[in-house]
């Protein structure tokens, strides 16, 4: 599974790796938000670009956090 530092960069990939292998149907709901994000007409919230991800896939967020020294 790749990983990614921001949601935006994981959505990025979706958009370019899963959403062309998605049937029509499938991308006709994904329309606008593939629109608005690639265009910047509406923001996208992260929330949004989440349920997306995880609909047509497995998504999950990590956290790390280490002590500094």
């Amino acid at each position: 599974m790749p990983q990614f530092q921001t949601i935006e960069q994981a959505f990025e990939w979706f958009l370019e790796n899963t959403y062309p292998q998605l049937t029509t149907e499938q991308k006709q709901k994904l329309r606008d938000a593939k629109h608005d994000y690639t265009t910047g007409r509406s923001k996208v919230s992260q929330k949004r670009m989440m349920r997306i991800m995880d609909e047509y896939g497995e998504f999950e967020i990590q956290y790390i956090y280490e002590n500094k020294k």
